[in-house]
């Protein structure tokens, strides 16, 4: 979730500063990208003053000395111990599971679901035409009838509610459940997405659709800040061990960065060809990852790895939902004796009583 809010932050700045206030211009557009340069200026000078990884020095290099050092600069303690147990514990465990690689765990077929939902809820999240609101907000907001100079100010908007929403999602993952938050998001952008076309097939008839146009996108970014746009990174890491998650994580950074690619390349075209209907692909995405989500995602919320393993396995057939959870046991062994057997067994029973 503090990744995807450093992601909105970012965000927020590059609208503020691309207004035509500041640099949003075309004489001084080529700053706004000089721009970039400032925080990567400033990463590598605050680097050499950052503590090394506590877990690297502890779990990779055997410098306990060393790690202790750099979690008493990070944590301002020097109780730190029990951060020290958690590592030696994740080392142990870390030699009981070797590290799969990406191969390993695609062939794995224990693994294979928990692989599909992760790259599903990635899907989820750049599919949904989030990107599309980001990337060309402006240009949708003037074809909904603002004039250019509102319709930044707009887009700005879009940047402070990302920015807010992803703020109020971090205690509600808790509270709600992540499967919870992102069934909500999911329906929530459904049915602005289905207001925002209707906003641009009736802007002519009525002056109040350009305000459901605004209306409709800010809670389209509203709901995904809620649920799709943090919630799809932590289930990832919750549904897989120690052994197979690099490589699952690699796997799920590759397919959304991909998809977001996709979407900001696409999505013009998708305007020239559907024209008012753009938004409909997204809608129709939207219902397919919730009918998946809702049937196929578990609840992580307060599970240990091994519980929501146990969602997962072949002998198990488990409501993920978490309501019910019906075993499957095999049938005791009942050995039928032959009748010969059985009056043979008679006789000699009835013999040694006589004796």
């Amino acid at each position: 979730t503090l990744n995807q809010l450093g992601v909105t932050i970012g965000l927020l700045l590059s609208m503020v500063l691309g207004i035509q206030d500041i640099l949003g211009t075309e004489e001084r557009w080529p700053y706004l990208f000089g721009v970039a340069v400032i925080p990567a200026a400033l990463q590598l000078l605050l680097l050499p003053l950052c503590p090394e990884s506590p877990r690297f020095l502890l779990i990779t290099k055997q410098q306990e000395y060393s790690a202790r050092e750099a979690l008493e600069k990070l944590r301002c303690t020097v109780q730190v111990e029990d951060d020290l147990e958690e590592m030696r514990n994740e080392e142990r465990a870390q030699e009981q599971e070797p590290q799969m690689t990406v191969c390993q765990i695609m062939r794995n077929k224990s693994l294979q679901l928990p692989l599909l939902i992760a790259i599903v809820m990635q899907l989820s999240q750049q599919l949904t035409g989030i990107n599309a609101v980001f990337y060309y907000s402006t240009g949708l907001f003037t074809n909904a009838g603002l004039s250019e100079a509102v319709s930044h100010y707009a887009t700005m908007g879009v940047g402070v509610i990302m920015v807010v929403m992803t703020l109020v999602s971090i205690p509600l993952m808790d509270r709600a459940g992540r499967r919870t938050l992102h069934l909500y998001g999911l329906g929530g952008m459904f049915f602005c997405s289905i207001f925002i076309t209707i906003s641009l097939l009736v802007r002519f008839l009525y002056e109040w659709v350009t305000y459901l146009s605004v209306v409709s996108t800010l809670s389209f970014v509203v709901f995904f800040a809620i649920g799709p746009g943090s919630i799809p990174w932590m289930i990832t890491a919750e549904l897989f061990s120690h052994g197979p998650r690099p490589a699952a994580m690699s796997i799920a950074v590759f397919v959304n960065w991909s998809s977001n690619f996709l979407v900001g390349l696409v999505f013009p075209q998708m305007q020239r060809v559907f024209e008012n209907y753009s938004f409909l692909p997204f809608t129709g995405l939207l219902a397919i990852f919730w009918i998946f989500s809702y049937r196929k995602v578990p609840e992580t919320k307060n599970r240990t790895f091994e519980e929501i393993a146990a969602l997962f396995r072949r002998e198990e057939v488990v409501n993920v939902n978490g309501l019910t959870s019906v075993v499957q046991t095999k049938p005791p062994v009942v050995h039928h004796q032959s009748p010969e057997l059985v009056a043979e067994e008679k006789n000699l029973e009835t013999c040694k009583t006589q004796f």
